[in-house]
């Protein structure tokens, strides 16, 4: 039997060695930085409905597929509930359904049709951060805030402050502690039950801002002013500029743990989907990261790429992230 020469025998064993690293680091780049991540992104899609990709995994797939009617979903904060709101109005009614379900297996819990004031088919809900509780939006000053049981149970109405409604361009959402933070014109505020009073946190100066979003913890905002997204204070100070490009940034949505903020970035404007943005994570620490579509990136940012596929993400409507 013939014997490797010494310097083969060298050469075979750095090949392996080499191979063997390659291998190890690919394995070890294999969650695309996505490691410390948690939780799962819902996100509408062109014509494709609601779709989904969870963390640090980056394994997606469909969430609803056929979303022609669909106002509006939601998942509880612990990821066990789904809230859809769908326009079911017929002839001589304008009625959405709500339908609480087991977002495991799709039982339903609760189910109820609802026809706001204004009689508008498109009302959308969100469910509290304890689940017991739905807020319905609508875009019809007339509804003002609804605020119901999960049965369908009127508990309080909102229908605006200081006697003005609230704008179909005014954002509604939960904090902890099923307190509400809302937007009214130029000023952010929040109002605790039983939504009778609430406090100004701030009052937003910018020409143009939008998009605001709240962390679970409830100690942090982000929206974008301008082309770039900003976090703030839930005091409404400490406000930063935390990304940058030469194009936009637009839909802000926190990590469940509030560690990371979801960005759309190279925002912008479609004919057929309205808008769309490439889905990229940064830490939420306050510091400013380079999210351009083209030029080098800042260490830190996460671009969001299905595994075994190449693509960014990329969205066109409601994202959430639970």
């Amino acid at each position: 039997m013939s014997k490797l020469h010494p310097m083969k025998n060298t050469l075979f064993a750095a090949l392996l060695c080499l191979l063997l690293f390659s291998s190890c680091s690919k394995s070890d780049d294999s969650n695309n930085g996505t490691s410390d991540l948690k939780g799962t992104i819902y996100y509408k899609w062109a014509t494709q409905g609601i779709l989904k990709v969870s963390f640090p995994s980056l394994t997606g797939g469909s969430f609803i597929q056929d979303d022609t009617k669909l106002n509006s979903y939601d998942i509880s904060r612990d990821g066990q509930l789904r809230l859809t709101a769908v326009n079911v109005a017929t002839l001589g009614n304008d009625n959405v359904q709500f339908t609480l379900s087991n977002n495991a297996n799709s039982t339903i819990v609760n189910q109820f049709t609802y026809q706001s004031p204004a009689r508008n088919r498109f009302v959308k809900g969100q469910l509290s951060p304890d689940n017991t509780m739905i807020m319905v939006e609508s875009n019809d000053q007339a509804d003002g805030i609804a605020i119901l049981k999960t049965d369908g149970e009127l508990l309080y109405t909102i229908n605006g402050i200081g006697g003005v409604p609230f704008d179909i361009r005014d954002m509604k959402m939960w904090l902890p502690n099923n307190e509400l933070l809302f937007t009214h014109g130029k000023n952010i505020w929040r109002i605790p039950p039983p939504y009778n009073s609430g406090s100004l946190i701030k009052q937003m100066d910018a020409a143009e801002w939008g998009h605001l979003t709240v962390n679970h913890q409830g100690n942090k905002l982000a929206m974008y002013i301008g082309n770039h997204i900003h976090t703030m204070d839930i005091d409404g100070n400490n406000l930063k500029q935390v990304t940058t490009s030469d194009f936009r940034e637009a839909r802000p949505v926190f990590s469940p743990d509030g560690k990371y903020l979801m960005i759309g970035s190279n925002y912008r404007q479609s004919a057929v989907m309205g808008y769309s943005w490439d889905m990229k994570i940064i830490p939420a620490n306050g510091e400013q990261f380079n999210v351009d579509p083209f030029a080098a990136n800042s260490p830190g940012v996460v671009p969001v790429v299905w595994r075994g596929q190449d693509d960014i993400v990329s969205g066109s409507g409601q994202v959430i992230w639970k």
